[in-house]
């Protein structure tokens, strides 16, 4: 009986946190949901597949009839092909199929099929080509190509100078990211709580600074060392596995500086809602987890179904995924991730501002 009545006193106690007890159910169901949706097969829709149909011949349409089953086609002139795969990655490729094909095919001459490509969609890329080799068979009605190859396939890619990408140029910038933010936040929420429970904060408040000093001194060594952090694990992914630092390391730096900047000011909104040390570590890594398997730091965003896709720009990991993949795997320049770094800036500063605004500096 003591056993039980030391049990339903932790209970009732247990009870009344209600905040912990939403993370314990809701928090698990979030998580599942968002990975049974990316990886459960169908979460991630029918990949779009722009076609420049030049040959308007029997064989094309045979070609384009066998891809129609598998993937979602749209016919496009030649410009709008590469704007939606090279500038606005729209696509993870577009095939271009060329004037005379039919009449080639038909009369047993080879011809050579285009796929401009973006490898930074590796997976959708793979799948792409797994389905040209099914359609030729298809076409192989009207003549035979498994014999005389008639069709080949030349790959170019839109957006860079490398055909592949190695999938830790994923999954390396992916955790990094993951693991910063942790060491963030936590360091930020846990920092704050010990100067209130030292009395150190108190001590603080009556000393001649305002508000935003105090808080932008606690956070400028939080910052230095989150951007330390990233800095020393690309580096150690670029010396161990040759990870792409993009064409230009200036921006590069540029664009870490504006991510942990983001991740400072998250992290302070996030503290405010912390209210007691015990809440700390399981606030933080519910949100660490959530906010990554959203943004894209677990796998590629693309293969999120489209709902989650545009649900995950609400959150600073998927600008800065998406950030990085355009800098490291697409090669682009300062002009093409500007916009993102400029939101990154924007969402630190917003949430730096709300923080320091509402977050209570006594117990």
């Amino acid at each position: 009986m003591r056993v039980w009545t030391v049990a339903a006193k932790d209970l009732r106690l247990i009870a009344r946190d209600r905040p912990a007890l939403l993370f314990l159910v809701l928090v698990p169901i979030v998580v599942v949901t968002i990975v049974a949706e990316t990886l459960g097969g169908e979460g991630a829709g029918t990949i779009v597949l722009p076609v420049v149909n030049e040959d308007r011949g029997p064989v094309a349409r045979v070609l384009m009839d066998a891809l129609s089953e598998h993937v979602a086609l749209e016919e496009v002139s030649r410009e709008e092909a590469d704007r939606r795969v090279a500038r606005d990655s729209e696509a993870p490729a577009a095939l271009v199929l060329p004037r005379g094909l039919s009449k080639r095919y038909m009369t047993s001459r080879s011809s050579e099929l285009l796929l401009i490509t973006d490898p930074a969609r590796g997976i959708e890329v793979a799948t792409i080509k797994a389905w040209l080799l099914l359609a030729e068979k298809d076409a192989a009605t009207l003549a035979d190509p498994l014999y005389e190859e008639l069709l080949t396939l030349e790959e170019r890619n839109a957006t860079g100078s490398r055909l592949e990408i190695p999938g830790f140029e994923q999954s390396v910038p992916g955790f990094s990211l993951m693991f910063v933010l942790m060491g963030i936040l936590l360091g930020v929420a846990s920092g704050l709580e010990e100067e209130k429970e030292a009395g150190t904060m108190t001590r603080l408040r009556i000393a001649p600074l305002r508000r935003w000093q105090l808080f932008g001194g606690k956070l400028l060594a939080r910052y230095v060392v989150g951007l330390a952090q990233l800095l020393l694990l690309f580096a150690f992914g670029h010396g161990l596995w040759g990870i792409s630092l993009g064409p230009s390391l200036p921006v590069f730096l540029l664009l870490c500086a504006a991510i942990v900047f983001s991740m400072t000011g998250f992290s302070l909104a996030v503290a405010c809602f912390a209210r007691t040390r015990e809440r700390i570590i399981p606030l933080g890594l519910t949100v660490t987890m959530i906010v990554c398997a959203i943004g894209g730091c677990w796998w590629p965003l693309y293969q999120s179904p489209p709902w989650l896709q545009q649900a995950a720009h609400a959150f600073l990991t998927a600008w800065a995924m998406g950030a990085i993949h355009d800098l490291i795997l697409r090669e682009k320049t300062l002009a093409d991730v500007a916009p993102a770094i400029g939101v990154l800036l924007a969402y630190g500063g917003v949430c730096l501002a709300w923080g320091a605004r509402f977050y209570r500096l006594e117990r």
